[in-house]
């Protein structure tokens, strides 16, 4: 545990043998190695894959995002006092947290489901995987005890009890039954169909959800091999949801069949106690079956947003919850929950487009609305944290967020994960309380849920950042972002104070973004996926335009401003038309590439200035490179590349017009502006190049490129050289560069770099 307070050591050694020894839970260590883990495990998937000199880089940015400034600068300091090129300023932390615990891996497919359990010894976790395993995990240790075999795909797990024995249920194209502390299978029953979901009851049995139907199997007794099987063939076929209730005594199941037929059935012999159809034309998308004083109520979600509160042993209609506009496909209830508030009952329900709101389960009223998740909420849960209601919200957009139960004010992040929550649960291990969450990253993963967000980081981006903008107003640095949710947003770029976040009414997920001046005002403009662009005035944070284009989102936008003041507005969508708007003077945009059936969409754009005239330069996901005259739409040139074109940018070498393009090979080409001819190819980047940006340090031209390899790359554009890198945990989306300073967005992130390079460093390698 010594060497985990040097910072030199955790930059330098292996991190596997990092990983294998590292503590799940850090809250009794000393403060500086507490600190210096909470670093490390911040991007601990990105440790593993590259060299020292970037693991140097991306621990001293995360000890930034977490708050340890001081731990940052000494960090960036390489043994000798060598002080880095580029030194990281301030950043968001929206996308990092310092409750995570231990990482586990291992499953090579996604995480399906999750349930934890206590078994004799310890607390164990058991997962379902898309790699036809399912695995039993000790939480104390983060180290897997059992793997669990199976020839197709686990989408199911449950722990019972069977005459006081613990039993693993995994359910995949059949039910088997397993002994926890051996890991060997005890029983299989070939259910005909796939077993999509498990819902233990009482006394051994427990009810499925699969193809043919509900099921309900009464498990084996010690001494036995006998099990009893009953398909519930009056609740209808293609089981979706099912759940094991009881009510005063009474054990029964409940399913949601074909058509959104709702059943309650016994579990003695399957006899149906009531079905009926809810909200036939309205598909269920979710479903929570719970306690609610005496009463077992159900929930259950449907794609227009709605919620049917149910009495699930007489299909009683309690309540139908509706919140006022929620019609779209978004709108969809994704995961529910209910809890037991002060002074009554509460409903939680998460819906696809990240939106959590709180009902009152007696009246029916709507409590609050919380934009909760930049993408899809899939698991809601509660646990107790402190003697305080916790709920839980997991996502799409990797993240699991924690609120107080009461309030719905956010506690905390839980970042870490690399893709989709699919699977979360709550439980107490030696009296600490943990979240163990699964993702499509194929890895668990266990989260202190004691700990806090700290106050004082720069206000986050709820979704990836897709621009970035920078520019002056009254002599000081700003940046302009936005992250595909509806607000552009404005920092203060020297320190990261938040100033302002503008919203379209339309709740369009804006993705581009640009800075522009128009009768000495600064003015901005957005464009997003429902294809709305929008125009505020900086000073008053006031939309002065909104223009609907159609329904093709729109992916990049420019500015051009010619002489007497004319503003032009170009802009790419994803049907592949590159458009001219001029918002101040009443006229319709007018487009100056007009898609085909060939076409594909605009991935990116560019104004330059050559010999003939102002042209937009775009870059297409077909592969497409295209200069085309500003004025009139004339095709000046065309080029192919093999892969997606994503990044474009107009610049001079040696006074010389040029243009640079990358694309989804890491290549970046540069190309004179006038008649195309190639200049050079720039080769370093390991994947996709996002982003491209000339600028300029200390006197010489160069250019800044970003990729989903984690890194930005500053190139001399003359000679071809690469001469610096910066290693970032995430993939890079955009970035910007003024007077010495580089904004890059990266994940959710958006991070601030300077340098004190007053000549451009002699040439970097590569890797």
């Amino acid at each position: 545990m010594r060497l985990f307070s040097d910072g030199e050591f955790l930059i330098n050694a292996e991190p596997r043998s990092i990983l294998a020894a590292l503590p799940p839970f850090r809250d009794e260590l000393p403060g500086l190695t507490r600190q210096l883990l909470d670093v490390y495990c911040a991007s601990l998937s990105w440790h593993q894959h590259v060299d020292t000199g970037a693991r140097r880089q991306i621990l001293a940015l995360d000890a930034r995002r977490l708050g340890h400034g001081d731990l940052a600068e000494r960090i960036e300091i390489s043994p000798g006092g060598r002080q880095p090129t580029w030194r990281s300023v301030w950043s968001t932390a929206d996308n990092v947290s310092s409750s995570a615990g231990a990482t586990m891996s291992g499953h090579g497919g996604g995480i399906n489901a999750i349930v934890v359990a206590g078994l004799i010894d310890t607390a164990v976790a058991v997962t379902a995987s898309a790699d036809r395993t399912a695995r039993i995990w000790d939480l104390r240790t983060g180290q897997a005890r059992h793997v669990l075999l199976h020839t197709v795909p686990v989408d199911a797990v449950a722990v019972t009890s069977v005459q006081g024995r613990s039993i693993v249920l995994t359910g995949s194209d059949r039910l088997v039954w397993w002994d926890p502390l051996s890991g060997e299978p005890l029983g299989v029953l070939d259910t005909g169909s796939a077993v999509r979901q498990l819902a233990p009851a009482a006394d051994g049995r427990v009810v499925l959800a699969t193809g043919g139907g509900p099921v309900v199997v009464d498990l084996p007794r010690r001494g036995t091999r006998a099990v009893r099987a009953i398909t519930v063939t009056a609740a209808g076929r293609q089981a979706r949801y099912v759940a094991a209730c009881h009510e005063r005594g009474t054990q029964f199941g409940l399913s949601v069949t074909e058509g959104n037929a709702v059943s309650a059935f016994t579990l003695s012999d399957g006899a149906v106690l009531h079905r009926g159809v809810l909200r036939k034309a309205d598909r269920i998308t979710a479903q929570f079956v719970g306690d609610v004083g005496d009463q077992s109520i159900a929930l259950f979600g449907h794609a227009s947003g709605a919620c049917t509160v149910v009495h699930a042993h007489t299909g009683t209609v309690l309540h139908t919850l509706h919140a006022a506009g929620a019609t779209r496909l978004r709108d969809a209830v994704a995961a529910l929950t209910v809890h037991d508030s002060r002074d009554h009952w509460c409903a939680i329900v998460g819906h696809r487009d990240g939106t959590l709101r709180a009902w009152n389960l007696d009246s029916g009223e709507l409590l609050r609305t919380t934009q909760a998740h930049a993408a899809s909420i899939t698991v809601i849960t509660t646990h107790t944290v402190g003697g305080r209601r916790v709920l839980l919200t997991s996502s799409e957009d990797d993240t699991i967020r924690t609120w107080d139960a009461e309030t719905c004010e956010p506690r905390d992040v839980l970042a870490g994960h690399t893709s989709d929550i699919t699977a979360t649960a709550a439980a107490d291990v030696e009296n600490r309380p943990i979240a163990v969450t699964g993702s499509k990253d194929c890895t668990v993963r266990t989260w202190d849920l004691r700990r806090e967000r700290p106050s004082g980081a720069p206000e986050g981006h709820g979704n990836w950042v897709r621009a970035v903008v920078l520019h002056q107003e009254d002599g000081l640095l700003r940046a302009v972002t936005a992250c595909s949710d509806p607000y552009v947003r404005i920092f203060d770029a020297g320190t990261g104070r938040s100033l302002a976040r503008m919203a379209v009414p339309e709740r369009d997920f804006l993705q581009a973004c640009a800075v522009f001046a128009h009768d000495h005002r600064t003015k901005i403009v957005a464009g997003g996926a429902g294809g709305v662009l929008a125009v505020w005035d900086y000073a008053t944070r006031r939309r002065d335009v909104t223009l609907r284009m159609g329904s093709a989102a729109i992916n990049t936008v420019a500015v051009h401003t010619g002489v007497n003041g004319r503003i032009q507005v170009i802009v790419g969508t994803n049907d592949g038309t590159a458009a001219r708007w001029e918002p101040y003077t009443g006229r319709q945009p007018d487009r100056l590439l007009v898609p085909s059936s060939r076409e594909e969409s605009v991935a990116c754009l560019a104004i330059a200035d050559g010999a003939h005239g102002p042209a937009v330069v775009t870059g297409h996901f077909n592969g497409d490179y295209r200069v085309i005259s500003l004025e009139d739409g004339r095709p000046l040139q065309r080029r192919f590349h093999s892969e997606a074109v994503k990044a474009v940018a107009a610049g001079e070498i040696n006074s010389t017009p040029c243009t640079a393009a990358g694309d989804d090979a890491g290549l970046i080409t540069l190309r004179r502006l006038d008649d195309g001819a190639l200049l050079r190819t720039l080769r370093g980047h390991r994947d996709a190049v996002r982003s491209l940006v000339f600028g300029e340090l200390g006197g010489h031209r160069v250019l800044f490129s970003g990729s989903r390899d984690g890194t930005v790359r500053i190139w001399d554009p003359t000679s071809g050289d690469q001469i610096d890198r910066i290693d970032l945990p995430d993939f890079v989306q955009t970035a910007a560069h003024e007077y010495g300073t580089l904004v890059v967005g990266y994940g959710r992130e958006v991070s601030v770099f300077t340098t004190t390079q007053q000549q451009p460093p002699a040439p970097r390698g590569s890797d």
